[in-house]
């Protein structure tokens, strides 16, 4: 590195080791592409441009989708602005491909489409990427015969090229249709060709797409323990390069196979796996959602402050323009006229920019709250209540048939314990509701009112006026009943309220 002497071959020596370690050590080749981007960066616009490229396919990979999608646009200015007309509309392809994760549809396709709209056949290569997407798009639309046209239009364009890479990707999303027409050993077949290549080109995230999807074929037809070995093969791959999306998805059908197989306690548990990983997804997007929020309103405000120091420069302008002429026209007396009316004037604009001053405040201070209900937004966990309801049903049909008492007990044990974890879920979901209808203003009051209380302490009376009990306060809080005695004590003391006046009584009469 040191004896590189130029920036230029710095960036590039840089972007080449990031793409050596690219399916290899997804760390040490974000490393290099960030290294790169930093270097280049307002120097050598291309570079950059590549960089960021990569960088989103990095967070694509992860389920960052949003940081994917904010380095992809970033990508597409620079190449347009270049005029690198391969490259912006390469790009297409791949934004339609992240909104395909964030499943929104017309998105997608009309990507696609702009993508294949920008080349005009100008890259045989490209064209081919194009078909092999829309390929994609039309088999999860369950429209297989226009899927097959464009898988077909895609290897034919790289099979003339010579691009096994490529071949091996249409071939891979070929087995796609033909697990929908439930011809599983066909997709078995096509997926182990795939991962043999896989492996050869140690494409990671291709091999454990192929372990989890010849899972499915195996579970499909039946050979339950073939689709566990794969799917452990999955999640392995998956962890050692922190694909959150592909593990979401392993940890998921390793769930729903062991229900199958009526292992409940591993279903259970790789059902809270599942859980975790896709809601990590989740708050990685709504993050990330809150961000670009930030940056826009920020954008707004600035924006609204240049109007308003234009508008006053511009009206300058014509004060002075019209003073001049009066002058020549008019004399002194028409001069100490306008003048008196240009202070006038003068102090209604300032009237003006105070108004726009405090539109300005209340505008930050409304995202402000709006950042805050963004931030407390949960993941909707109704699929994982209804999981949970059969499970409990299928264990409940289950006990009937065991004579042994100590399996019947065990039952009994894990369907109290699944009944608790539906109570409480159906109880929060709920809560939420509750608490924006019956709260809206009520935090505003308490600050005003009793300025000594912690924001743990208005938390508290938040649900206390709710008429929860102490035990479902240090549930949801994730705290010990005993906590939530001292907190109420606190409130009672801060708030002077009599020993003989119940607390909640008390809460719930408040004024907002």
């Amino acid at each position: 590195m040191k004896s590189i002497k130029t920036a230029e071959n710095k960036c590039q020596f840089l972007y080449e080791c990031g793409e050596f370690f690219y399916s290899k050590n997804v760390i040490k080749s974000e490393y290099f592409f960030n290294e790169a981007l930093q270097l280049s960066k307002g120097k050598n616009n291309t570079m950059e441009g590549k960089a960021l490229l990569k960088l989103g396919f990095i967070e694509k990979n992860r389920g960052n989708l949003s940081t994917s999608l904010r380095y992809f646009n970033k990508a597409k200015d620079i190449f347009k602005s270049t005029n690198d007309s391969v490259r912006f509309a390469s790009i297409h392809f791949d934004m339609g491909y992240v909104y395909r994760y964030k499943n929104q549809k017309e998105k997608e396709l009309q990507f696609y489409k702009k993508g294949l709209e920008f080349i005009k056949e100008k890259d045989e290569e490209l064209m081919g990427k194009g078909y092999l997407h829309l390929g994609r798009y039309y088999t999860r639309l369950k429209k297989l015969d226009s899927s097959i046209y464009y898988y077909d239009k895609a290897l034919e364009v790289f099979k003339k090229n010579n691009q096994d890479d490529r071949i091996y990707n249409v071939y891979n999303n070929v087995s796609n249709t033909y697990y929908r027409q439930g011809k599983y050993k066909k997709v078995i077949d096509i997926r182990t060709l795939v991962l043999n290549y896989a492996k050869k080109e140690n494409s990671k995230l291709l091999i454990t797409v192929n372990y989890h999807n010849l899972a499915a074929a195996y579970s499909e037809l039946g050979s339950y323990n073939l689709a566990l070995k794969y799917l452990d093969s999955a999640i392995v791959v998956a962890k050692e390069n922190n694909f959150k999306i592909r593990l979401s998805k392993s940890y998921n059908s390793l769930a729903k196979l062991n229900y199958m197989l009526k292992n409940y306690k591993k279903s259970y548990k790789y059902l809270e796996k599942h859980k975790i990983y896709s809601d990590s997804i989740f708050q990685s997007q709504l993050s990330n959602t809150i961000e670009e929020v930030e940056l826009q309103n920020k954008f707004k405000i600035e924006t609204k402050n240049l109007q308003i120091i234009n508008q006053k420069q511009a009206f300058d302008k014509k004060i002075y323009l019209i003073i001049i002429s009066a002058l020549l026209l008019l004399g002194i007396p028409m001069i100490v006229l306008l003048y008196r009316n240009s202070i006038n004037k003068n102090k209604i604009i300032e009237g003006n920019l105070e108004k726009e001053k405090i539109k300005k405040e209340v505008l930050l201070e409304k995202f402000k709250r709006s950042e805050i209900e963004v931030k407390n937004l949960v993941a909707d966990n109704s699929m994982r209540l209804e999981f949970l309801k059969q499970l409990l049903t299928q264990l409940k049909e289950q006990r009937k048939t065991y004579n042994s008492v100590e399996v019947k007990n065990y039952i009994k044990d894990l369907s109290f314990k699944i009944q608790q974890q539906i109570t409480t879920e159906s109880k929060l979901t709920l809560l939420k509701k509750k608490i924006d209808s019956v709260n809206d203003g009520f935090d505003n009051m308490l600050l005003t009112v009793y300025k000594e209380l912690t924001k743990t302490e208005r938390e508290v009376c938040a649900l206390l006026r709710l008429n929860l009990s102490v035990k479902e306060i240090a549930s949801i809080r994730n705290s010990s009943s005993d906590a939530i005695k001292v907190t109420r004590y606190r409130i009672r003391k801060k708030m002077n309220i009599p020993k003989n006046q119940n607390l909640e009584v008390f809460i719930q009469n408040l004024g907002v």
